[in-house]
């Protein structure tokens, strides 16, 4: 099990925050498991990506990753669970 600190678009970090979104789309570089925590980063949506001073990471723990199946090569999607402030 890792943890990997990533970098998350403020407006999709948003909707994670909400509930609204349970998923990542990501580029497989880190492989990904079941199990894996990741601390969400808000970040500038705009092409500098730019951390956003005062807004505190969302934790959460991977729960299922989907491989392959109709996606481009080497994406995964991430279920995600959100975790409590740790």
């Amino acid at each position: 099990m890792k943890t990997h600190e990533l970098k998350t678009c403020k407006m999709f970090f948003d909707a994670i925050a909400r509930g609204d979104k349970t998923f990542e789309i990501r580029y497989n570089d880190r492989d990904y498991r079941v199990g894996d925590k990741l601390v969400l980063r808000a970040v500038t949506d705009d092409d500098t990506r730019t951390y956003i001073e005062g807004v505190e990471p969302i934790n959460a723990e991977v729960t299922y990753v989907l491989k392959d199946w109709g996606l481009q090569k080497g994406y995964v999607i991430l279920a995600l669970r959100l975790k409590d402030k740790e």
